[in-house]
């Protein structure tokens, strides 16, 4: 067994900062391995973060000048033609990619083709010139190569290399996407190594774990789960109350504070899944090995032991370092089958996280009803399907073990003035909720909008009483499940949650303390978390230094959770496009998703999945886009459409490679 990391040795640690500005190898090497063109916000976070940026910034005018780097539009920058690998004599082609190339979307406006490369604030748009477009056709994706000139109107040109096979195999989109995500491959080589040097655990009398092998512990997990990081017990007391245990994989007695393991679980924070695969925060041999807690095997386990009263109250609780061994892992669905069928143990932990659902909705706590897609895959794990999740009860179940651990975890935080990450999510303001109710009538039907909205008044708290209620009133069940369009704008008002060294509340909970705690197989932050908790246990007491480092370590976490989001919401893009190339031709009724001035977006089922309506594709008159009714509006016949709105659509094209499905309109449903 591995003792602790080292935590006091860290405390005196400063936090990494730049000595020196990079070489230009470095620069250019960041740019080399790039699959967009590189923004100036990146270069900064890159090579700047806790130095001088002055002399960095020198550097890149150096580049530029010299003409080994490009700026281009949006302050981005791309290597030119004279530093290629390929003008070097260093091109390198992996799996038939050349280093110095962008996968791009091509598509034509006018007499021109254009190949549209990256996403969001990192798209960047090439004019082709002819003698360039080889046979690029417009809805390919294809690689090209940036030019060191300008085309017409500015646009910077581009050569296109090679085009898509339209019999590309999803092994060959996976591959591409997962370069152009710039997902990581593998783990470094010292990484690897502290990873297969960890010892099975064995139980050595350690005094400062709690034996806990003889109680009745179980997992409940998807059936295809690769990693448990958490298990559960429960018992009723003499007095009347609960005992609940949630014992978490004891992640931190394997990946030390600062060693190999440890910098690659940061850079990485979070297990990306994606639809078809995951890339792990932390290699095969501890994430679904050594850390997982697996049916009749021994785990290292950080436990939160609860006593709940039979209102669903949180009456006492204590951490522990333990040593466990798993009785039986249940699939979620063999779970609420065994249940429904009268086993004693899952009735009971049925009955006691209904007790605790009851006690968060007095909470106030928003319950958001969005259907959740689930992609099917075949023997070769390829999508071959799409459909929203039919939840069990038995979700549940382990959801409010994990909530209300999660919320002990942060209790423990404050009362010790711990240094952990705190799990926040800040309320709404007050303008951004009176834009809600005045641009989405679907809201306002049968309620007195104004006496309702004049009850709100801003307030200094965390937690905003009023406009608590005023959310749960829009979600309130008694009025009918609100169309997933209608809820998804509901949420798009409120503030994204992050993490923060600072208890800030979270709002869709209605609490104070909410931290991430259950995890840490695959968030970054619950290992944090763990470590602060159990040097405390140790009689460790936290230095300012490391206080300011859970500063740095908060924004890191939270910028990386923007990112992984991202690419998840690719993936599910991507394979949506691969299960509609099936479909193209085929005729769907749908609803309208999202209102943009480029088009409209609408979501089918069978299979589930949303596709655009570009406004290029509505002939019969000039749209316009209200910003404040968020509605699509016809200029010359008055035709109006907005969120909810079922119409009836055609499959025009499917590319996977840009996860981009288009929608004939063929007319309202």
């Amino acid at each position: 067994m591995r003792s602790h990391p080292k935590v006091r040795a860290e405390q005196n640690r400063p936090l990494k900062s730049m000595s020196a500005v990079p070489d230009e190898g470095a620069v250019l090497g960041f740019l080399r391995s790039s699959s967009a063109p590189v923004g100036w916000q990146q270069l900064i976070r890159k090579f700047v973060e806790g130095g001088d940026p002055n002399d960095f910034k020198r550097l890149v005018k150096r580049l530029v000048s010299e003409g080994k780097m490009r700026k281009i539009k949006g302050r981005r920058y791309i290597l030119t033609d004279g530093e290629t690998p390929e003008r070097s004599g260093k091109s390198k082609a992996q799996d038939g990619v050349r280093e110095d190339s962008l996968r791009a979307r091509i598509i034509r406006e006018g007499h021109f083709l254009f190949a549209v490369s990256g996403e969001g604030r990192d798209k960047v748009k090439f004019v082709l010139p002819k003698a360039f477009q080889g046979h690029a056709k417009p809805g390919q994706s294809v690689l090209i190569k940036p030019l060191d000139r300008k085309g017409p109107f500015g646009y910077p040109a581009a050569k296109v290399l090679t085009g898509v096979r339209h019999t590309a195999t999803f092994s060959e989109v996976s591959q591409a996407f997962l370069k152009d995500m710039g997902l990581p491959q593998g783990y470094p080589k010292a990484a690897m190594r502290e990873a297969e040097q960890s010892p099975e655990p064995v139980w050595m009398g350690d005094k400062r774990r709690m034996d806990l092998r003889a109680q009745y512990i179980v997992t409940i997990d998807p059936a295809d789960a690769k990693d448990h990081d958490d298990a559960i017990s429960l018992e009723k007391l003499s007095n009347g109350n609960w005992k609940l245990g949630v014992h978490i994989a004891d992640v931190s007695e394997y990946v030390s504070l600062d060693g190999a393991l440890d910098e690659e679980a940061l850079r990485r924070s979070f297990t990306q899944y994606l639809p078809w695969t995951a890339v792990p925060m932390l290699p095969q041999r501890l994430s679904g090995d050594l850390c997982s807690l697996l049916e009749g095997r021994e785990r290292l386990a950080f436990s939160c032991l609860m006593e709940v009263d039979d209102a669903g109250k949180l009456v006492k609780f204590d951490f522990n370092e333990t040593f466990i061994k798993v009785a039986r892992f249940y699939s979620y669905e063999e779970a609420q089958a065994l249940k429904d069928s009268g086993d004693p143990f899952l009735k009971q932990l049925s009955d006691f996280t209904d007790l605790l659902l009851r006690r968060r909705r007095e909470d106030g706590y928003l319950e958001f009803q969005f259907p959740e897609p689930k992609v099917q895959l075949d023997a070769d794990r390829q999508p071959v399907d799409i459909r929203p999740v039919e939840r069990v009860s038995s979700y549940g179940w382990i959801e409010e073990c994990m909530l209300l651990a999660n919320q002990a975890a942060a209790m423990y935080l404050h009362r010790y003035k711990l240094p952990g990450l705190f799990r926040v999510h800040e309320q709404p303001d007050l303008e951004v909720v009176a834009e809600l109710w005045t641009s989405q009538t679907a809201l306002s039907k049968g309620h007195d909008v104004r006496a309702e909205f004049s009850t709100l008044r801003e307030t200094h708290d965390y937690l905003n009483s009023d406009v608590q209620h005023f959310y749960i009133r829009l979600l309130d069940p008694s009025r009918g499940a609100l169309p997933p369009s209608v809820q998804r704008r509901i949420l798009q008002s409120m503030k994204k949650a992050q993490y923060d060294p600072r208890p800030l509340g979270h709002f869709a909970l209605g609490w104070l303390y909410y931290s991430h705690f259950t995890s840490p197989i695959r968030r970054y932050a619950d290992l944090w978390t763990h470590r602060v908790m159990k040097a405390y246990l140790h009689g460790e007491k936290p230095a300012r230094s490391l206080r300011t480092r859970a500063v740095a370590v908060a924004g890191q976490v939270s910028e990386r959770e923007i990112s992984v989001m991202k690419v998840e919401r690719k993936a599910m893009r991507v394979a949506t496009a691969w299960i509609f190339q099936a479909h193209v031709g085929k005729e769907f009724i749908g609803e309208i998703s999202g209102v943009e001035g480029f088009g409209l977006f609408v979501t089918v089922s069978n299979p589930y999945g949303e596709g655009l309506i570009p406004v290029a594709r509505m002939r019969d008159d000039f749209y316009e886009h209200d910003l404040e009714t968020k509605r699509l509006i016809g200029r010359r016949h008055g035709r109006t459409f907005e969120l909810g709105l079922r119409v009836k659509v055609r499959v025009a094209r499917s590319d996977p490679f840009s996860g981009q499905v288009d929608f004939d309109f063929l007319g309202r449903a």
